[in-house]
């Protein structure tokens, strides 16, 4: 179209024909070449083309795909072990998420209940859903924060929900966490002017998943809450570069259920 222009302006006849998607030809009589071709070549000295930047590929880390898939196994081999909540297991006597225990100082409850599942269905769910966005996590803050954030709104979220509920509320399951893991994402906006679009689509994909009849409402708008501030607050910080610190925090996160089992067993 630039050369269409250069051809106007000296006053040389010329068609412009589609070749195809983003091609195009500049056709001009014989006898019209010649100064055709000095009015083009004039024109691409005074501008020369800039060359084409290649737009890298959004690829994930080996590391964020890493934590995704540690997190997927080990809740499948949690629930492996531990059984369904209907076995009568001790795990879910010592482990679950009482509100009355917990606000009595049984602290480690708001962790373990995090480990535990109701069916095998429940378990895949959580472990499928919760791989998924602990990788999106780990790629925009890194491994360590990622997994960091994740448990922190779980606990937290579960915690709040105790407060809030208090008499009569016993909980199971990874979803407080998935779903802060989804309110973090969500406090995470590419574009501050556009901050509300990524967090409408997690407050519609929580009013689509988190509320069916079984499902801990009270645990996942706590866990979405949580992981809605503690994104806010990461973004405000700066980004951690260094991989011994990031290795830390995941190594950290990942013994965190550990020793809050020890606690429920002591």
């Amino acid at each position: 179209m630039d050369l269409s222009l250069v051809l106007d302006q000296e006053g040389i006849p010329h068609e412009l024909r589609s070749l195809g998607p983003e091609r195009w030809s500049v056709e001009v009589d014989q006898a019209d070449a010649a100064r055709a071709e000095a009015a083009v070549a004039s024109f691409e000295r005074e501008n020369p083309l800039a060359p084409r930047r290649r737009v890298p590929e959004m690829a994930v880390p080996s590391s964020a795909v890493a934590c995704g898939l540690v997190f997927f196994l080990s809740l499948l081999a949690m629930h492996v072990w531990t059984g369904p909540d209907s076995s009568g297991s001790v795990w879910f006597t010592r482990g679950s998420a009482d509100a009355r225990a917990i606000l009595q100082g049984e602290w480690w409850r708001t962790v373990t209940a995090l480990t535990l599942h109701g069916d095998a269905g429940h378990a895949v769910g959580n472990a499928v859903l919760g791989g998924l966005l602990l990788a999106l996590l780990a790629r925009a803050l890194g491994p360590g924060v990622g997994s960091a954030v994740l448990l922190l709104s779980g606990a937290l979220g579960t915690l709040a929900a105790a407060a809030l509920v208090r008499r009569d509320f016993v909980s199971i399951g990874a979803s407080t966490a998935v779903f802060g893991a989804l309110g973090a994402l969500s406090a995470l906006p590419q574009h501050r002017r556009r901050a509300w679009i990524p967090l409408g689509a997690g407050v519609a994909l929580l009013a689509f998943l988190g509320t069916g009849k079984r499902a801990d409402f009270a645990g996942h708008l706590c866990g979405f809450a949580a992981g809605v501030a503690l994104g806010f607050l990461v973004s405000l910080l700066p980004p951690l570069r260094s991989r011994f610190a990031q290795a830390a925090l995941a190594i950290a996160a990942a013994l965190a259920p550990v020793l809050a089992w020890v606690a429920a067993f002591r």
